[in-house]
C-alpha cells in the first residue's frame, strides 16, 4: 500500500474510533475524513478549521491514493445489505455519484494532466474564505495564508511537470485567470494582510512576490507549451456527454431526451411571456394598440424592465440590502416557510480577489461550522468602467430581475436552504448535495414568492422570472447542441439572443459556461421540472389540506437529496 493511501485511510479511521455508527453513516464518515485531506479548500469552505492550514496537492502518488479510496468506498457501499431505509438509500445515492464524479475526474479524465483550468480555479479561490471570513484569529489567518501561498507554489510545480494537454477554450481562459491571480498576490494581498491587527513577523511581501512569480511561470507554460498542443475537443461528444449527464443529474435521461423536453419548454415559456407582456401592455398603455408580433410585444416590455435599473455600485448594494430585509419579512408574514434564526448572512460586492470582475454568488457555511456567516457576494462592475459596459451590466441586473432573484438566492432559496442543511445530522447531504434539488428548490422559490404577492405582484417581476425560466431551458438545450451536435460560439449566441431573449450580461457569459459547466447549467431547468412535479403531486393528493409552510419546511428539513426520494422522506405516503 502506498504511503499516500496510508495517510488518507489513517485520517479516515480517526473518525470511526468513537461510538459505533450505522453502516452507511460509518462509511460516509470515513470517506469524508479522507475527502477533507484531499480537498482541503472545499473542506475549509464547509467550515473545517484545520483544513485552512493545508492546500491541494496533485502529486500523482496522492492522486492514485485518492482513486483507491473512492474505489474502496464504492465497493463497501455495494456490499451493504439490501433492506435499507430511505434515508440510507438517499445518502448512498449521493455518495455513489460523488465517487463516480471523482473517479471520472482523476482516473478517466486525468484532470491533473489535462486541465489547466483545474489549476487556475484552485489558485484563484485558494484564499477566498480566508480573506472573507473571520473564523480564525488574525495570527492564525496569517499563518494559514502563508501555508496556502506555499501550497500554491507547490501546485504550480505540479502543473509544470504534469500538464501536457487540455481543451483549447478553457485552456486559453485559464491563462488569463492565472495572470489575474498573480497580479492579486503581488499587488493587493500584502496590503490586505498588513491591515489585520497584531504583529506581522512574516515576510508576506516576499512570499507573495514569489507566489506570483510561480503562478506566472505556470501561465507561461500553459501559453507556450500546453495551448499549442491542446488536443482535447471543447465539445465532449454524444457518448461522453451521455455518460457524464447521468452521473451529474442522477436521472435516466439521454441527450436526445434532454433536447426534446428543453425544446418544448422554450416554446411554452415564450408563449407565457407573450401572455404576460400583453397583460402588462394593457395596464401600461390601455389606449394604444397591442403590438402585433412577438418580438415587438415582448421586446417592448423587456425594454421597460431593463430601463428600471441602478447605475452605481452603492445604489446596487443598497437595493439588495433592502430586498433582503423585505423578503425575509414577506416570507414570515405570508407563512411560506419557517425562517431559521439568527440571520447569518454577510452581503457585499464581489471582492477584488475574485478573478474576473462581474462574478458573485452565495457561499454558504458548511456542516463543520454551521453557525458561520453565509457570504452573499453581488456581481459588480466598477463605477469607472466604460459607459456601455456599465449599461449592459445594469440592464441585465435590472431592478425587476433583482427583485425576482432574491427569493431564489436568499429567502427561502439558497441561503436558507443551505443554512438548514448545514445542521443536518447526515452531513453527506450538505457536502455532496444533489444539484437538481439545490437549483430546483431555489428556482421553485421564485414562483412561490411571486404567487404569494412578493413585491406587489409587479408584472415586470413576473416577466423577469419567465425570462429567467426561458434562459434555464435555453442553457439545457444549448448544452446538448454544443456537446453533441457541433454548435459553435456564433450559433450559440445567435440562438441565445433571438430565441432565448438573454440579457446582455448573460448572453456574453453563456458560451464559457456551456464549455466549462455543461451539466451544472442543466440543473436549473431539470431541477425546477422535478421539484414542481413533486409539489404538484402533493397538492393533488392533499387537496384543501395542502399547507405551503408544511411542504416547504419538510422539503428543507430533508436536505438536498435526490428529488426522487422526497416522496418517501417527506411526501404523502
Amino acid at each position: 500500500m502506498k504511503q499516500g493511501m496510508i495517510i488518507l485511510l489513517g485520517a479516515a479511521l480517526l473518525v470511526s474510533c468513537g461510538s459505533p455508527r450505522p453502516a452507511v453513516q460509518g462509511i460516509a464518515d470515513e470517506y469524508i475524513a479522507a475527502w477533507k485531506e484531499f480537498r482541503p479548500s472545499r473542506a475549509f469552505a464547509a467550515g473545517d478549521r484545520e483544513s485552512a492550514f493545508r492546500f491541494e496537492s496533485l502529486d500523482p502518488e496522492k492522486i492514485e491514493a485518492w482513486i483507491a479510496v473512492n474505489e474502496e468506498t464504492r465497493d463497501r457501499l455495494r456490499g451493504l445489505p439490501g433492506k435499507l431505509s430511505a434515508d440510507d438509500r438517499a445518502d448512498i445515492n449521493l455518495l455513489e455519484r460523488q465517487l463516480l464524479t471523482e473517479l471520472e475526474t482523476w482516473r478517466e479524465d486525468r484532470a491533473h494532466m489535462s486541465s489547466p483550468a483545474l489549476y487556475s480555479g484552485l489558485i484563484s479561490q485558494a484564499l477566498t474564505h480566508l480573506l472573507a471570513r473571520e473564523d480564525l484569529p488574525p495570527a492564525e489567518r496569517r499563518r494559514a495564508v502563508a501555508v496556502r501561498l506555499e501550497g500554491i507554489r507547490r501546485l504550480c510545480g505540479d502543473g509544470l511537470s504534469l500538464l501536457g494537454d487540455g481543451r483549447p477554450q478553457s485552456t486559453s481562459r485559464s491563462i488569463g485567470g492565472l495572470e489575474s491571480s498573480a497580479r492579486f498576490f503581488e499587488n493587493m494581498l500584502p496590503g490586505i494582510v498588513a491591515a489585520w491587527p497584531g504583529d506581522h513577523p512574516e515576510d508576506f511581501e516576499g512570499a507573495a512576490r514569489e507566489t506570483a512569480a510561480a503562478v506566472r511561470e505556470l501561465a507561461a507554460h500553459v501559453r507556450d507549451h500546453v495551448l499549442p498542443r491542446a488536443s482535447l475537443p471543447d465539445a465532449l461528444g454524444r457518448d461522453v456527454y451521455a455518460s457524464k449527464l447521468k452521473i451529474a443529474v442522477g436521472l435516466d435521461l439521454t441527450p436526445e431526451g434532454l433536447d426534446e423536453i428543453a425544446g418544448r419548454e422554450i416554446a411554452e415559456v415564450r408563449r407565457l411571456m407573450s401572455v404576460e407582456s400583453r397583460l402588462y401592455h394593457a395596464e401600461k398603455h390601455p389606449d394604444e394598440p397591442v403590438p402585433g408580433s412577438f418580438d415587438e410585444l415582448v421586446g417592448s416590455a423587456i425594454r421597460d424592465m431593463e430601463d428600471n435599473r441602478e447605475s452605481t455600485q452603492a445604489g446596487f448594494l443598497a437595493e439588495f440590502l433592502d430586498l433582503i430585509e423585505r423578503s425575509e419579512a414577506f416570507v414570515r408574514k405570508q407563512g411560506i416557510a419557517t425562517i431559521p434564526e439568527p440571520r447569518t448572512l454577510m452581503t457585499a460586492l464581489s471582492p477584488a480577489h475574485f478573478a474576473g470582475a462581474a462574478v458573485g454568488g452565495v457561499y454558504p457555511a458548511g456542516p463543520f461550522n454551521p453557525d458561520a456567516d453565509t457570504l452573499f457576494y453581488l456581481p459588480t462592475v466598477p463605477d469607472n468602467a466604460p459607459e456601455d459596459v456599465k449599461e449592459g451590466f445594469y440592464r441585465s441586473f435590472n431592478n425587476h430581475f433583482n427583485a425576482m432573484i432574491i427569493p431564489h438566492e436568499i429567502t427561502p432559496g439558497h441561503y436558507m436552504q443551505a443554512k438548514i442543511a448545514a445542521k443536518l445530522p447526515r452531513i453527506v447531504r450538505p457536502l455532496f448535495p444533489d444539484g437538481l434539488y439545490v437549483e430546483g428548490w431555489a428556482t421553485l422559490c421564485e414562483p412561490i414568492a411571486l404567487d404569494a404577492g412578493w413585491n406587489g405582484r409587479n408584472r415586470l417581476d413576473r416577466l423577469a422570472h419567465l425570462r429567467k425560466k426561458l434562459e434555464n431551458a435555453v442553457r439545457a438545450y444549448i448544452s446538448v447542441q454544443v456537446h453533441c451536435n457541433d454548435w459553435d460560439r456564433d450559433r450559440v449566441l445567435e440562438f441565445a439572443v433571438k430565441e432565448g431573449l438573454l440579457a446582455p450580461q448573460f448572453a456574453v457569459n453563456l458560451w464559457d459556461r456551456v464549455i466549462d459547466s455543461p451539466f451544472q447549467i442543466t440543473t436549473y431547468f431539470l431541477g425546477l421540472r422535478e421539484m414542481s412535479d413533486f409539489m404538484s403531486r402533493e397538492r393533488a393528493m392533499l387537496g384543501a389540506e395542502f399547507d405551503l409552510r408544511a411542504f416547504c419546511d419538510a422539503v428543507l428539513g430533508a436536505g438536498p437529496v435526490p428529488i426522487s426520494f422526497l416522496p418517501e422522506l417527506v411526501g404523502t405516503k
